[in-house]
This record gives C-alpha cells, sequence and structure tokens, in this order.
C-alpha cells in the first residue's frame, strides 16, 4: 500500500480523508510520506523516485484528529521541516522567518537561535532532560530531532522547570529514541515519529532532509485509488 501511496504522490494526487494533496503544491526538492497505519516512512526526490523506506514509531493515540498536543496522536496532513537539531552544529539549521519570528518575541530566544552551535546547544538540553525523574538524562531525542510546522504542531521554543529554565524546543517532530526495540514499529510515543539512529544518521549525512522539506502524514486506508 506505501507504494501505491508514493505513485499516486508521483503522478499528482491522492486523498487524504476528504481533501485532496497536490504534489505540484510540494517542494521541488525531496518529500517526505508517513503512513501512520503502516508506521512507515518513504522519502522521494522531486521526480517521485523513492530514496529511502524505513519502519517507524508513532503516538500511542488512537489512529484519528489530534486535538491537543497532549493527546499523544499523530497529526495527519501536510507539514514542512522547520527545524534541524543534533549534536553537530555543522547538521543543524532552522527556518529563516521561525527564527525571525521567534527571536522578535524574546530575547532569551534570540541568544537560543543565533548560531548552529547555540541550535546544537538546544539540542544537548533536551537530551539532558529528565522527563521520568529518575535522577538521569532520558536522552528521549535519540540522535536527532527534525521539527514539524503545521497545525497542531505546538509552540516550538519554550522554558520550562524540566531543564532549569534553558529552552527546548517543543513540537511534533521526527526524531530519535533511547529504546528502539519497543519505540520502532509500535505506537508508544506522546505524538512525534520515532526513527532509528543508523536512518537518521543516513538521512542528515546525505541531506535527504532539509528546512523546508514537505511532510505528508496519513493513513493508508484514506487514500482513494
Amino acid at each position: 500500500m506505501i507504494k501505491s501511496v508514493v505513485a499516486l504522490l508521483a503522478c499528482g494526487f491522492f486523498t487524504v480523508g476528504t481533501a485532496q494533496v497536490f504534489a505540484q503544491n510540494l517542494s521541488s526538492g525531496n518529500s517526505i510520506i508517513i503512513d501512520r497505519k503502516l508506521k512507515q516512512l518513504v522519502i522521494k526526490d522531486g521526480d517521485g523516485r523513492i530514496l529511502l523506506t524505513t519502519t517507524v514509531g508513532i503516538g500511542r493515540g488512537e489512529l484519528k484528529k489530534k486535538t491537543s498536543m497532549q493527546d499523544c496522536i499523530t497529526p495527519t496532513g501536510k507539514f514542512r521541516v522547520d527545524v534541524i537539531l543534533t549534536d553537530d552544529p555543522k547538521l543543524c539549521a532552522i527556518d529563516s522567518s521561525v527564527k525571525k519570528t521567534l527571536s522578535r518575541n524574546s530575547l532569551n530566544a534570540r541568544a537560543a537561535l543565533s548560531s548552529p552551535d547555540a541550535l546544537s546547544t538546544i539540542f544537548k538540553t533536551m537530551n539532558a532532560v529528565d522527563f521520568n525523574r529518575d535522577g538521569k538524562s532520558d536522552y528521549a531525542y535519540g540522535y536527532a530531532f527534525i521539527g514539524l510546522d503545521g497545525d497542531q504542531t505546538g509552540p516550538k521554543l519554550v522554558s520550562s522547570g524540566l531543564n532549569g529554565g534553558k529552552v527546548r524546543w517543543y513540537s511534533i517532530a521526527m526524531h530519535g529514541s533511547p529504546n528502539e526495540e519497543k519505540s520502532i514499529g509500535h505506537a508508544t510515543s506522546e505524538g512525534c515519529i520515532h526513527i532509528k539512529k543508523s536512518v537518521l544518521k543516513d538521512i542528515l549525512a546525505r541531506h535527504l532532509v532539509d528546512v523546508g522539506t514537505q511532510v505528508v502524514i496519513l493513513d493508508s486506508s484514506d487514500v482513494k485509488l
């Protein structure tokens, strides 16, 4: 079924629910299709050729419409990558308009987004958070965090007591996992898409995903042939 989804995208359109998503509205570069039901991710180039296919993990909420950041549902719809965070500053990037907007609202945000090194620091802060309060860093985001921008994808840059007031990125994203055996191919996340470390490394090393890359998340049962 995932091959059918990619074929439809390459030919021009497919249906998500009652809305059509047209391929010509996607960027001329690579794009990503994620099937929630099959827990699969496909990256294709601008000509529709498949560059990568991999199994992923999704949110532990039901396969239905996302209504809040607390419902643990991976949303469906059309999104775009707005930030890439990892330990290596050379691989970090942020959408210029998102950076401008966030920096305008806060001096703290301006400093946090000021350089690739600063972006890498955000990622290290995120992985150091002790969400389960067992006294140890959770490394919850694994090798990298690829943030998504769209309806109900989160407030972006936040500060909380979890990390001593330091800023971290908070949005629906594609990112790693500290427990791949438990998460990859399963529905265990709080709404994000979990990807294997080896796959994330390959994606970033080959620059298969960049800021601005278009992402479509759907269920294979929603595709009308």
